[in-house]
């Protein structure tokens, strides 16, 4: 299938996606003196900005890509959740599937940038795993809309959304219909994504998974074969950075060369190419293509400050280009 063909299919998908719900702070400004209480700069706020992360972010990526996407996990009663149900629903996205959870706040992550620069990170969050009470109203919500959805994502960042039995039963709910399930995943929580389609992991992660601590040649390839064999899933795409992506499958690993780009920012890079090749996929398109769209957008978000995400018209260029 033709790249621009597949882009025009995937404005068509429906995602569901399930995972944990970060409301992300940025707060920008500059850098011209030392702290005389401690040797540290000193951070003169100019603006600060609020961006849907997480899960929340891989359902901004699907909309900007012409897609739609119903979002699923849980917030608390806070102003962090009022912020980024609100921005959720600015983006498009369906909402009817996000719980509020009295006593546990929402995640919230403070970025502080001066000069294109972060200089700190500060979170707040409580990753204790969900109840069984709402992990009933998160299957009862996915089961209503799985009939509307083309593919299942699940965004892991180890907030204690994705517990093992609510993505056993999520992943089954979808797989029993034929329909894809892709997964960014973090290497403690991978026994829980079993029979997923396609994981999605960094280069670091991956090798994590696996044991490894001195890469050698083989490296990756040894990571996406355990990997498999510990998840059963169908694919792994690794994610590198400047060195692209390599794509396992088939028993074969094929490396899709980095693009060149200047590096401003990552934050959220992952979520773009989990997004982009589940779009893909549920639209019809070989891991392959897959992989050539999410490898091109991801260099595209990471030339941007904070959460970005990529437009079908933009990467459409990008691959004209």
């Amino acid at each position: 299938m033709e790249l621009a063909s597949l882009l025009t299919r995937m404005a068509g998908q429906r995602a569901a996606v399930l995972g944990d719900l970060i409301c992300d702070r940025f707060i920008y400004g500059s850098v011209d003196r030392i702290s005389p209480e401690a040797p540290v700069p000193v951070l003169l706020a100019e603006r600060e900005e609020y961006q849907a992360g997480g899960a929340a972010n891989v359902a901004h990526n699907i909309t900007s890509l012409g897609g739609n996407a119903e979002v699923f996990g849980v917030l608390g009663d806070d102003f962090g959740a009022r912020t980024l149900q609100a921005q959720v629903r600015a983006f498009g996205a369906g909402t009817g599937g996000i719980m509020a959870v009295p006593g546990r706040p929402t995640t919230r992550k403070t970025r502080m940038i001066a000069s294109s620069q972060q200089l700190l990170r500060v979170d707040e969050e409580l990753t204790d795993p969900i109840s069984e009470h709402t992990e009933d109203l998160l299957l009862a919500a996915l089961k209503e809309a799985s009939a509307a959805c083309s593919i299942l994502i699940l965004s892991d960042y180890n907030k204690g959304v994705l517990t093992p039995r609510l993505c056993r039963e999520a992943t089954q709910l979808f797989r029993a219909q034929a329909k894809p399930v892709a997964c960014d995943p973090k290497p403690a929580n991978l026994p829980s994504f079993r029979e997923v389609t396609l994981l999605t992991p960094n280069r670091a992660e991956a090798l994590r998974a696996a044991g490894i601590e001195r890469p050698e040649l083989d490296s990756l390839e040894r990571a996406a074969r355990h990997i498999r064999e510990l998840t059963a899933c169908e694919a792994v795409a690794i994610t590198a950075g400047a060195d692209g992506m390599y794509l396992f499958t088939n028993d074969e690993l094929q490396q899709f060369s980095g693009v060149p780009v200047e590096v401003y920012d990552v934050v959220g890079a992952g979520d773009t190419v989990c997004a982009v090749m589940a779009l893909a996929l549920a639209a019809g398109g070989t891991y392959e293509e897959a992989a050539v769209l999410a490898n091109h957008a991801a260099a595209m978000v990471v030339g941007k400050l904070g959460l970005a995400t990529v437009t079908a018209p933009e990467l459409l260029a990008r691959l004209a280009g």
